[in-house]
């Protein structure tokens, strides 16, 4: 718990990711606010026992700076400047909410949309409740709050968006405390519960008490007392549905993905060498899932009904990504002969992934375990994705990529991004397999912000600037009350139909990401 301690006020630091390339510049050390005694708030030891002090003025990290002169042999030992937020607080001690970006978006309609996503969804939010770095992934916790934690899809996409406001206290805590859940074969639960919780319907899959767990989370001044407490938390691993298990690759890749945007932010070899450990086991275990084909399995990486059930496109798609950035942090860390491994790993899971889902000028949806290769519901998700993380090579973008743009039914109802553009023609044998309570089979089948993230990520790669934007003007329009709901259900008169949580924190996560991270695209 020391070690864990003491990470979490090593770095300040902004989220870049394949959306938010943009980082702000490293702060000028002549620039640097002026350094007192009284603004080092902690002193310690990294996981390697190299020492560091680390400068704070209330919640604006001033700098980390390891001592060289004690261990002259680490060659990286000069001080670690963090990326400032995009603003400074108007007041100290007071969290930056990127008024002042805001201001700067050239078109009102987009303006409005992300100081809504920014001011009713990610900020109130953010309660810290029950633990520093807490928080829901609806705006008022009604949905999935309880003080369930959510290390998948919807917390690695809110917590991007938090680094871009400035808020990296929260999330450095936030990673802390997922990383306390990591089971020991590697895996991070996709959801984290209250240590009362205990299986039964949906969370049947909870294993009561071998998954859990007790984390004591550090003080933080301004967290509500309630955040200090020692508690026992249950991470869940297993799927309501067992034999298809969907999800079970999500909170895994999402925790990868996170290590390396934080290295892209901060440069930081000892916070890399201290975590890559943690980091490695969790590709080790994405890696373990791999089948006799050659593919990762899990079924749907981030949609359960229908489950995708057998080797989803979207699950190869982001395993290949995951392990070129294992690649690249053990390159970082001058681990060349685990670079080497990942890196041939991504290589091979991307021609075994190629050779097995490419259909003339497109990429199928998934291979279904007892059926076979499934391209029935018109263009998927998967293909933004393979645009997205560079998995398509040349020759096949320049036939994928004019079929995507010229395919409407991803935008039905004007609302970005459906997963697939025919879907009404699910076959029986595609839904969830049977379980004694009630479920939407197609609940799944819809526009969802982790569709469109895809889809802006290729737009972002492609330098399609006008889809972007024009995609960005529809989600705004969406937020009529300033709030935004899990999905939106194609219909077909050719509209959809809000579903799911209301005042679901996806879409606005998702909304500011793409625009503060393409700031050249949307601002003044």
């Amino acid at each position: 718990m020391a070690a864990d301690l003491t990470s979490v006020l090593l770095l300040s630091l902004v989220l870049v990711t394949p959306l938010c390339a943009q980082a702000v510049q490293p702060v000028v050390a002549d620039k640097q606010p002026p350094i007192s005694p009284a603004d080092v708030h902690f002193g310690g030891k990294l996981e390697d026992q190299r020492p560091y002090q680390v400068r704070w003025r209330g919640n604006t990290c001033l700098s980390v700076e390891p001592r060289a002169a004690e261990f002259p042999f680490f060659d990286d030992a000069l001080p670690v400047r963090p990326t400032p937020p995009i603003e400074k607080p108007a007041t100290a001690g007071s969290p930056p909410d990127g008024s002042a970006l805001v201001g700067r978006i050239a078109d009102a309609e987009i303006r409005a949309g992300v100081e809504a996503a920014i001011s009713k969804n990610l900020i109130p939010a953010a309660t810290e409740q029950y633990y520093p770095g807490y928080f829901t992934i609806s705006a008022d916790g009604q949905a999935y709050g309880g003080g369930a934690t959510w290390p998948g899809l919807d917390s690695w996409q809110m917590a991007g968006a938090y680094l871009l406001l400035g808020r990296t206290r929260l999330v450095l805590d936030y990673f802390d405390f997922v990383r306390a859940s990591q089971r020991k074969d590697g895996a991070i639960p996709f959801a984290i519960f209250t240590g009362d919780t205990r299986p039964g319907g949906y969370l049947c899959g909870l294993k009561y008490p071998e998954d859990a767990f007790t984390y004591k989370p550090p003080t933080r001044e301004g967290a509500p007392a309630s955040s200090e407490e020692t508690r026992t938390w249950i991470g869940l691993f297993e799927h309501w549905q067992p034999k298809a298990n969907p999800l079970s690759t999500l909170g895994s890749i999402c925790y990868i993905l996170t290590a390396a945007e934080i290295y892209d932010a901060t440069h930081s070899l000892p916070w890399l060498r201290g975590r890559l450990p943690s980091v490695e086991a969790a590709a080790t275990f994405v890696l373990s899932r791999k089948s006799d084909n050659g593919l990762i399995g899990g079924s749907g990486f981030y949609t359960e009904l229908p489950p995708r059930y057998g080797w989803d496109g979207v699950t190869q798609c982001y395993a290949i990504h995951a392990f070129r950035e294992m690649a690249r942090l053990c390159r970082a860390a001058r681990d060349r002969r685990n670079e080497a491994a990942w890196s041939g790993r991504a290589a091979k899971l991307t021609k075994t992934f190629i050779a097995a889902f490419w259909r003339q000028d497109h990429l199928a949806e998934y291979l279904h375990a007892e059926r076979g290769l499934v391209d029935s519901h018109g263009l998927s998700d998967v293909n933004w994705a393979a645009v997205a993380f560079g998995i398509a090579d040349d020759r096949k973008l320049k036939l994928l990529w004019p079929r995507l743009l010229q395919e409407p039914a991803f935008w039905v109802g004007d609302m970005p991004t459906q997963t697939v553009t025919n879907p009404f023609n699910y076959e029986k044998w595609e839904y969830n397999e049977p379980v004694p309570f009630a479920v939407s089979p197609l609940n799944d089948v819809a526009a969802m912000g982790r569709a469109w993230y895809l889809e802006a990520t290729a737009c972002q790669r492609m330098h399609a600037r006008e889809r972007l934007v024009e995609s960005v003007r529809k989600v705004c329009r969406a937020a009529t009350d300033g709030y935004w709901r899990e999905r939106y259900h194609p219909q077909p008169n050719g509209c959809v139909s809000p579903a799911g949580a209301e005042k679901y924190c996806e879409y606005a996560a998702v909304l500011v990401r793409v625009v503060f991270g393409n700031r050249e695209a949307f601002c003044h």
